[in-house]
């Protein structure tokens, strides 16, 4: 039998919703490694595992162009969270740029800033 915590033992998430300018189309698995690799080279070993980052959403921009996606984190280190995506200039050889556009409590909140 699994053992479920009490929601008022849970930790509150954050998501951040962001978009991504690149040349080429980026792949999922492509992605979630350079964040990986710049939350590690920022926040080092300790502070990339307290963020808990997980990248929930992701369309890596079919073609030029944009694409977006939502990244979740623990509500008291969304800052060095932002920072570590900040990080991001080169993904799978091809240069991108990424800008969080907002933050929200919910994954519904989240995906209404790409409305």
């Amino acid at each position: 039998m699994v053992m479920r915590l009490l929601p008022s033992l849970r930790e509150r998430r954050r998501y951040l919703a962001f978009e991504m300018l690149s040349e080429n189309p980026i792949a999922r698995r492509d992605f979630n490694r350079e964040l990986e690799r710049g939350a590690l080279s920022l926040l080092g070993d300790s502070g990339a595992s307290e963020c808990r980052m997980s990248l929930l959403l992701f369309d890596g921009a079919q073609g030029k162009g944009r694409g977006w996606g939502i990244i979740r984190c623990v509500h008291t280190h969304t800052l060095e969270t932002r920072a570590a995506i900040a990080t991001i200039c080169e993904v799978g050889g091809s240069r991108v740029a990424v800008r969080v556009i907002g933050t929200s409590g919910t994954v519904k909140g989240a995906k209404r800033f790409f409305d």
